[in-house]
């Protein structure tokens, strides 16, 4: 607790780098979660940027963007 004359210590923003990297990395732990749902429920033809993207709630550019063909898309899956 501190005393009523001092001031309360504020946390240290985070660098942008790291704001960055971590939503890079829920993004992409994100798509592989769909990816291998939609995959294994409708068949990896089903697979495509528009159904990714709608169902984990990015922007479609954003995942045709990293994603450039379908290949790309099932290999960061694994599938």
């Amino acid at each position: 607790m501190t005393h009523w004359r001092q001031k309360a210590r504020r946390k240290t923003p985070k660098r942008a780098a790291d704001v960055l990297r971590e939503r890079d990395e829920r993004r992409t732990a994100a798509l592989i979660a769909c990816i291998t749902e939609v995959s294994s429920s409708e068949g990896p033809e089903s697979v495509t940027h528009g159904l990714v993207a709608e169902r984990v709630g990015v922007p479609v550019q954003y995942v045709e963007w990293k994603y450039p063909s379908r290949e790309h898309l099932m290999a960061i899956a694994g599938t």
